[in-house]
């Protein structure tokens, strides 16, 4: 068996380490702070994370508040507030689907577009000075395991979307 077996199959008898854990929470830390960075560098005032990560999903095209709800894990009527706030302030609008009038639609305003646009473009930027400081070998190690670790979450996410339907 070779080391990376072995490491799975230890792992498999017990939950990750304590010190995987607590890097992967840093880790998470440091991409918020990267969000709050690039939210102030844009000027966007009074926008939370959680908002605009909903503006960003609708910007990479989820359009219906219940799969909004589904992705993020929380009630109809808490994404409902949610998105009350996100049209108030000019983010984007609401309104009846065409093909089915019961249904919802989002969509960005203009402004909205621009801010996701502004906002990940400078995320972008800080996230490649962080990378440029590291060899290539690292890099490229840290691509697969985001990939491998983005591949597992979203199978768990869909397996458990699955099971709540």
């Amino acid at each position: 068996m070779n080391e990376k077996a072995d490491l799975r199959e230890s792992r498999m008898d017990n939950s990750v380490s304590e010190e995987l854990g607590e890097k992967i929470l840093a880790a998470s830390k440091i991409m918020v702070n990267v969000l709050a960075e690039s939210l102030m560098h844009a000027g966007v005032q009074g926008l939370s994370a959680p908002q605009f990560r909903i503006l960003d999903m609708i910007y990479h095209g989820t359009s219906k508040p219940a799969d909004i709800a589904r992705m993020l894990d929380v009630s109809p009527p808490a994404i409902s507030w949610l998105l009350g706030k996100l049209e108030e302030g000019g983010y984007m609008e609401r309104s009846l689907l065409k093909q089915d009038r019961r249904r919802v639609g989002l969509e960005l305003t203009g402004m909205g577009k621009d801010v996701v646009r502004r906002v990940n473009a400078y995320r972008r930027k800080l996230l490649n000075e962080v990378l440029s400081a590291l060899d290539d070998e690292t890099v490229s190690h840290l691509e697969d395991s985001l990939g491998a670790f983005a591949d597992a979450y979203l199978a768990r996410k869909k397996g458990h979307l699955k099971a709540s339907a």
